[in-house]
C-alpha cells in the first residue's frame, strides 16, 4: 500500500491466516473453534481478533456526541479517490467513510484489530484449497440513491480491477491470484483485446451470492477483500475515469462536493444503515478536507486551538520546528503519536539507471540533510536500511549500503564509484511540489548534495495532486521516484509481490506499482517460490530475498521506517491512533459539543 507522503499510501491492516495459525481452517472456522480468537504475529506487537458473527451496530465509542462539522487539514491532495484506483492511505481513509466491502478490519476498544463481515454475511466460505469463496450479501444494504446493492454490483467491480490500463495505479494482487488475472483486461475493452462483461473468476447464481474464483490458493482472500476496489459499483452509474469525483456511497457519508486538489465535503448518507455495518460510525454532520494547505502554517492552526480549528485534525505529521511550541505544553495532550507500517525509499528506475550508478547514488543520498529540510524527528522516523518495515514477521536487520542510514552519505567515494564506472555526471531527475515550501527545500539539498557527488540532477516542479499521477506513470523521464510502502497485511507476500515483481511492468502497462522497474528472473522465481511455500515457512525467505534485493540488484534506498505524530483541535473526540491507517481512525471521529 502506498504511503501518502510524496515528498516523500493500504491504509488498512489484513492479518492473513498464516499469521493468526491455523493450518488451513478458514476464518469462519477458526472463529468457531475458538471464539474470538487474536494472535499477535512475531515482530509486529499488533494483535487481530477474525469475528465472523460480528453484527451491526458498531460499538458505541465512549462520550460519543452527534452534530458538528469535523475538518481535516493537510498538505496533501489526493489524486482520486475511485475505489478502484485508490492505493493511498489518506484516499482510502476517506473511502472508509463513504465505501463498504464485503468484509472490513475494525480498530477495537480492545485495542485490537478486528476482521468483520461488512456487506458479507460472514468471512466467506472457501474451497478446501482456497482456489474457490463463496460470499453472501446482508439485506439492507444500500447505495446512496436508495437502490439495493446486488452481487451484479460487486462482480462489476471485480471486473473493473482489471482494467489497469484505464484505471491505473490501483491494487495488483488480483492479476497474480485471480483466475485468468493475468489476461483478462477489463470490462472496457472487447473480448478479442481480452476484456468484455464475461469472466471467468466471478459467478452470481443470484441477487445475493457471489463466488470468486482463484488461479492458486489465497487463503488471504478475506483480508483483501477490505479494499474498496471490492465495493459495490454498478454498471450502469459507471463514469470511468470520472467515477472518482463522486464514487457513489454505500457507507454512512457521501460525496457532497468535491474540488480536485482543494476540497472534499462528506455528508450524511440517509439510505446507510447502521445496524448492518458492525466497524463504522456516523457521528458528525460533515467531514471537511482541506488539500494543499500551507504544512507549518495547518499545524501552528492546530496548536493554537482558536475557533473552527478545535474541530479540525490532520494526519500530516508535526514538523520538527514546531516541537517546543508542543512538547511539555498543553497542545502535547492533542499530539497522537504511534508506530506504523511503512518503509520510505528512492526507487530507482532500473531501465534507465546502470547499477553501478545506483550504487553510488546510494553511497551518496544525504539521509540527516535531507530529514532536517522536511522537518523530520525521532517522533516521525527512524532509520531504515531494510524494504521490509521492522514489525513484519520474520524481519531481518542488515544494512547492505553500509551507511545505517544515518549521515550526508560518502560523496567522495560515489563520485570515485561514478568515475570507474564511466558515469561520472550522470543525470538523476525527480518531481517536487511546487506549491509545498518544504517540499521545495528538501528537493533543494538533494540537488545541491548530489551534484557534489558527481551527478547531475534535473528537480522538475509540479503540483502536489499531479505529483501522484506523474509517479505512477511509467513513460514519465524520472528515474528516481520518492515514496514509501506500506504492509497490507503483515506479510512479505505484500511487499515483493506487490512492488518488485517484473511481470507487473506488461500487465500494467499506464502504471508503475513495481517504480524501479526490476525484472529479473531470479526475483520473478523467487516470488513464485516463496509464495508456494506453506504460511509458516515464508517469513524467513521474504527477509532473504529483501538481502538479495539490496546486496545484488539496489532497486531501492531505504530512508526510514515511518512513525506518526499527528495533531488534532480539542474539540475532535474519539481520536485513536490506527497504525495500519498512519494516522486517526475516521470512523470513531465526532465533535464534542
Amino acid at each position: 500500500m502506498r504511503w501518502r507522503k510524496l515528498v516523500a499510501a493500504a491504509g488498512v491492516l489484513a492479518l492473513g491466516v498464516a499469521a493468526c495459525g491455523g493450518g488451513g481452517e478458514t476464518p469462519s472456522e477458526r472463529a468457531q473453534d475458538q471464539e474470538q480468537e487474536s494472535s499477535k504475529p512475531p515482530g509486529t506487537g499488533f494483535e487481530v481478533v477474525q469475528d465472523p458473527g460480528a453484527k451491526g451496530p458498531a460499538p458505541e465509542i465512549d462520550g460519543a456526541q452527534k452534530g458538528g462539522t469535523l475538518t481535516t487539514l493537510t498538505v496533501q491532495a489526493p489524486e482520486t479517490f475511485d475505489p478502484t484506483r485508490a492505493y493511498y492511505i489518506d484516499a482510502l481513509a476517506v473511502l472508509r467513510l463513504t465505501t463498504r466491502t464485503l468484509t472490513a478490519l475494525s480498530l477495537g476498544d480492545d485495542g485490537k484489530y478486528h476482521l468483520v463481515p461488512d456487506m458479507a454475511t460472514d468471512l466467506g466460505t472457501p474451497n478446501e484449497d482456497f482456489t474457490e469463496w463463496k460470499f453472501t450479501l446482508k439485506d439492507g444494504i444500500k447505495l446512496e440513491d436508495g437502490t439495493d446493492v446486488t452481487s451484479a454490483d460487486i462482480a462489476y467491480a471485480v471486473k473493473r480491477s482489471f482494467a489497469t490500463e484505464e484505471l491505473p495505479s490501483g491494487p495488483t494482487y488480483q492479476q497474480t491470484y485471480f483466475l485468468d488475472g493475468d489476461t483478462y483486461k477489463g470490462p472496457y475493452k472487447s473480448k478479442a483485446d481480452g476484456g468484455g462483461p464475461d469472466y471467468a473468476g466471478v459467478e452470481t447464481p443470484d441477487d445475493k451470492t457471489v463466488i470468486l474464483k482463484m488461479a492458486k490458493p489465497f487463503a488471504d482472500l478475506p483480508f483483501y477483500l477490505t479494499f474498496p476496489l471490492y465495493t459495490a459499483i454498478p454498471e450502469a452509474k459507471d463514469t470511468k475515469e470520472n467515477y472518482g469525483n463522486h464514487p457513489l456511497a454505500t457507507g454512512p457519508y457521501k460525496f457532497e462536493s468535491y474540488q480536485k486538489g482543494k476540497r472534499l465535503v462528506l455528508t450524511k448518507n440517509e439510505h446507510w444503515d447502521p445496524a448492518t455495518d458492525p466497524a463504522r460510525h456516523q457521528y458528525a454532520d460533515r467531514f471537511d478536507f482541506k488539500f494543499n494547505q500551507d504544512p507549518i502554517k495547518l499545524q501552528e492552526q492546530l496548536i493554537a486551538d482558536n475557533g473552527q480549528d478545535q474541530t479540525a485534525l490532520t494526519y500530516d505529521d508535526v514538523d520538527a520546528s514546531l516541537l517546543p511550541k508542543i512538547q511539555n505544553k498543553e497542545p502535547e495532550e492533542r499530539l497522537v503519536k504511534g508506530p506504523s507500517t511503512c518503509t520510505f525509499f528512492a526507487y530507482l528506475d532500473g531501465r534507465t539507471m546502470p547499477l553501478e550508478v545506483r550504487r553510488a547514488l546510494a553511497t551518496a543520498w544525504p539521509h540527516d540533510a535531507l530529514h532536517k529540510a522536511a522537518g523530520d524527528s525521532p517522533l516521525t522516523y527512524e532509520p531504515a536500511t531494510t524494504i521490509l518495515p521492522k514489525v513484519t514477521p520474520g524481519w531481518e536487520n542488515f544494512d547492505a549500503i553500509g551507511s545505517g542510514a544515518k549521515g550526508d552519505g560518502d560523496p567522495v567515494k560515489a563520485k570515485k564509484m561514478l568515475e570507474e564506472s564511466g558515469n561520472l555526471g550522470f543525470e538523476v531527475i525527480w518531481t517536487f511540489s511546487n506549491d509545498n515550501e518544504i517540499a521545495a527545500q528538501v528537493s533543494a539539498v538533494r540537488e545541491e548534495k548530489l551534484k557534489a557527488a558527481g551527478f547531475k540532477v534535473k528537480a522538475i516542479p509540479m503540483p502536489t495532486d499531479q505529483r501522484r499521477a506523474d509517479s505512477d506513470n511509467p513513460k514519465s523521464e524520472v528515474n528516481l521516484r520518492y515514496s514509501g510502502w506500506c504492509l497490507d497485511w503483515p506479510s512479505g507476500s505484500t511487499v515483493f509481490p506487490a512492488i518488485f515483481d517484473g511481470r507487473l511492468i506488461e500487465l500494467n502497462p499506464g502504471s508503475a506499482p513495481n517504480k524501479s522497474f526490476l525484472n529479473e528472473k531470479e526475483v520473478n522465481d523467487e516470488i513464485d517460490r516463496i509464495g508456494a511455500l506453506p504460511l509458516d515457512e515464508q517469513p524467513s525467505e521474504w527477509a532473504a530475498l529483501d538481502k538479495l534485493l539490496m546486496e545484488k540488484y539496489v532497486p531501492v534506498i531505504p530512508d526510514y521506517y515511518d512513525k506518526d505524530a499527528i495533531l488534532h483541535g480539542s474539540k475532535v473526540g474519539g481520536v485513536v491512533h490506527d497504525p495500519y491507517g498512519g494516522g486517526a481512525d475516521y470512523t470513531k471521529l465526532f465533535v464534542k459539543q
